[in-house]
């Protein structure tokens, strides 16, 4: 039987996905990039699910990042494409996910790694854990579409410091420039994650789904029509099953109970 490069196992309507190649530090080579694919498109045709945790298997690392051993042998731009773009397709599916994906960083997130947990709605560091971009140390740039998520996260200045440096840095500094969201104590990322998909839970999925899309239309640059789409979405959402649900159980003083219809 072939190895099973990424662990997932369901929590209630929360599913955690382990990258699982301690002794690589978790970096993503392509048959892992294919089984999170994979793992992921099952997410998305899964309307029970309410959040994706993405964590890495030991204590040591999150995600290293490319797999520098099996890229070492691409020896063109075409194969490097084809590779890479499909990692690329990788973060905009979980990017696109309909529900909140958690990131809990659990060690070193490096390069690609920090480009994976740039992918997610929220991110949960934990205390000892460090990322950061060293491409630049490395003679190329975040290859993953990393620069277009970090500008907006942390703006240009912090950009600049964490990519021309190359420079990793702790969850307490992440958190200070708002790269993470938030920093749990050491062995509790995972735990502090699932606890933050219960807590999103209580909101409507339809809501959030359309949110997500609101949140990424607007980071274009197509200000009119990503409020124009936004709008459409609203009008959408009031007429919706879990709206009127929601206004039920505000009526009776109730949690409402939704249903993603």
């Amino acid at each position: 039987m072939p190895e099973t490069l990424v662990q997932a196992a369901r929590d209630g309507d929360c599913l955690v996905a382990t990258l699982s190649r301690p002794d690589d530090g978790n970096a993503i080579n392509l048959a892992m990039a294919r089984e999170l694919a994979a793992l992921v498109d099952a997410c998305g045709a899964d309307r029970s699910l309410r959040s994706l945790v993405i964590t890495g298997a030991g204590p040591r690392f999150f995600c290293t990042g490319g797999d520098v051993k099996a890229y070492a042998q691409v020896d063109n731009a075409a194969a490097l494409d084809a590779v890479f773009d499909l990692i690329r397709g990788l973060l905009d599916a979980i990017e696109s996910l309909h529900c909140p994906v958690i990131a809990a960083i659990n060690g070193y997130a490096i390069g690609g790694g920090a480009e994976l947990a740039l992918a997610c709605d929220l991110r949960v560091m934990e205390a000892g854990a460090q990322i950061g971009f060293p491409q630049a140390r490395l003679g190329i740039l975040p290859g993953w579409d990393g620069i277009s998520r970090l500008l907006p996260l942390v703006g240009r200045g912090a950009a600049n410091r964490l990519l021309l440096s190359g420079k990793r840095i702790t969850a307490a500094e992440a958190l200070a420039i708002g790269l993470i969201d938030e920093v749990a104590p050491a062995g509790t990322s995972l735990a502090r994650a699932l606890a933050l998909g219960r807590e999103l839970a209580e909101a409507a999925p339809l809501s959030q789904a359309a949110i997500k899309a609101a949140l990424r239309d607007a980071a274009g640059s197509d200000a009119a029509g990503a409020r124009q789409r936004a709008r459409e979405a609203m009008a959408r959402l009031w007429f919706s099953a879990d709206h009127k649900e929601a206004e039920r159980a505000f009526a009776e003083k109730r949690a409402p109970r939704f249903t993603g219809a």
